[in-house]
């Protein structure tokens, strides 16, 4: 049974048509690459890439056609609300004031002509996706009671329903719900595909879920280890006998009620109101993915799924079309040594990254706007040019024969008076302003950015670095220096600043 909607003729047109059109190249926006071994140099960059999934996703093809291994996608879910991420100002503990949490807009899950265009979006994206993923490779795509139910038909078509694995339901308290008129919703769904019966499926003792109360309850240690009694009668007598356990829990069913969601408290909160927990990604990953599996998630919000792919040794592709959640998931990868250990969740990872690239489509001009969402209630009744001067840096050049060092000392920006007072109260410095900032030490004109070193702030960590590590060069000549800045309003400021050796 197919499902049908106005507006899908016209979506099979536009799939048809996309993939006839010639593939737009990506631009590589900047790198990061840290310290690695020389065994690892031959290693593929990671992607990140801004911008419309659907385009991507046709831009892809030329390369990944087939070649993509898992694909999870957490979309919108046709809520009919706003979803928010918050972001911080100041130091935090390490300043008079506390830091303040302000709430901006991440995305609006309304959509102009209902349903029917909401299910027009998903099903281009869906067809574009089938034809990245390999004959052996799976599918996830979690949604919630809203639109599950056509989606699931959606999956059935393109897919096949003999290639349907799995209806998920991810059960999660409802603490805050406030509803007396009907039962409290607790839970989402995940929908598991494959492309064939030729999938990856692991039987890892780390997807498992934890015994029940009464079996822990009656669970016994000797010097053996960890057993049960299993009973028994013969002749009126009772009978029983030891049973050692070999595995640390129970085969997954599809009933997950062991995985919380997050809570702001926890080191993996990054401010995002849609944020999944690194742990249900964990157990999907480690059942449908090997080691150096390509996988991808095209809906990348605050980075869970590359995340967790980058502590369990996967290759990933990801992308959003939000700016702001490029650059949290950009600081999500690059403090990814300081996050929970995906074995061990009372440990810190402790690992670098591994080497990965910003991309975003070539035709893809974005201006350097500055959120109207951040100006006071008088602004934000004006009519606003979008278009404004950059903010101003201060730097110190320290250089001590063939090493360079940077401060940053000053940030001025030009638009403090459209700022409401609320953010502008808890500015006490200039630095207050910054959020992140880079140096490419032998920038190119016409090339990406090569961050050579990178200050950021995370939730938990509000420290900013204001005096770079010391870079030597090993060659005398003239180079260029690039300084990239991003503040809380997002807005991005370069300067280059010439240097001889």
């Amino acid at each position: 049974m197919d499902l049908f909607w106005k507006g899908k003729e016209k979506s099979i047109e536009d799939f048809h048509g996309i993939k006839n059109l010639r593939s737009e190249p990506f631009q590589v926006i900047e790198s990061f690459s840290p310290l690695i071994k020389e065994s690892d140099e031959e290693f593929e960059p990671n992607l990140l890439i801004k911008g419309d999934s659907e385009l991507i996703l046709h831009s892809l093809l030329q390369k990944y056609s087939g070649k993509i291994k898992f694909i999870y996608i957490d979309p919108p879910f046709a809520t009919g609300g706003e979803f928010n991420y918050k972001i911080q100002i100041g130091e935090g503990e390490s300043s008079k004031k506390s830091s303040k949490w302000i709430r901006k807009k991440a995305y609006d899950d309304s959509w102009k002509d209902g349903i029917e265009s909401y299910l027009s979006f998903i099903y281009k994206r869906l067809l574009l996706m089938k034809e990245l993923l390999s004959e052996d490779g799976s599918i996830y795509m979690h949604l919630d009671w809203h639109v599950g139910h056509y989606v699931k038909i959606m999956m059935d078509e393109i897919f096949g329903i003999r290639n349907f694995r799995n209806e998920i339901i991810w059960a999660y308290p409802a603490a805050s719900a406030q509803t007396k008129s009907f039962y409290v919703r607790s839970f989402d769904i995940i929908l598991y595909y494959t492309i064939s019966d030729d999938y990856t499926f692991n039987d890892d003792p780390n997807i498992y879920m934890e015994y029940s109360d009464r079996v822990k309850n009656a669970l016994n240690k000797d010097e053996k280890g960890v057993y049960y009694y299993r009973g028994g009668s013969h002749d009126g007598k009772k009978l029983s006998q030891k049973v050692y356990l070999k595995k640390n829990g129970v085969f997954p069913r599809d009933v997950w009620t062991d995985i919380p969601y997050i809570r702001a408290n926890t080191l993996e909160y990054q401010g995002f109101s849609t944020q999944k927990p690194e742990r249900l990604l964990k157990r999907i990953l480690l059942a449908s993915t090997r080691e150096n599996d390509l996988i991808a998630d095209f809906f990348g919000g605050s980075g869970t799924t590359l995340a967790v792919a980058e502590k369990l040794n996967r290759r990933w592709i990801g992308c959003d079309i939000s700016k702001n959640s490029i650059h949290i998931i950009k600081k999500r990868i690059l403090d990814i040594g300081n996050s929970n250990d995906i074995y061990e969740w009372k440990k810190k990872y402790g690992k670098n990254f591994r080497p990965f690239k910003i991309l975003k489509l070539s035709s893809n001009k974005e201006k350097n706007t500055l959120p109207i969402d951040f100006f006071s209630k008088e602004e934000q009744n004006k009519e606003y040019n979008s278009e404004f001067t950059h903010p101003s840096l201060e730097i110190n050049l320290l250089k001590k024969e063939n090493k360079i060092t940077i401060e940053l000392t000053g940030y001025k920006i030009p638009y403090e008076k459209l700022i409401a007072n609320d953010i502008k109260e808890n500015i006490s410095t200039f630095s207050d302003w910054i959020d992140y900032w880079s140096i490419d030490f032998d920038f190119h004109d016409n090339e990406s950015l090569n961050n050579r070193w990178v200050s950021y702030r995370t939730t938990k960590n509000r420290s900013l670095e204001l005096k770079s590590d010391s870079y030597t060069y090993e060659k005398s000549g003239k180079y260029k220096i690039m300084v990239k800045t991003i503040d809380i309003c997002g807005v991005v400021t370069q300067k280059i600043y010439a240097l001889s050796i």
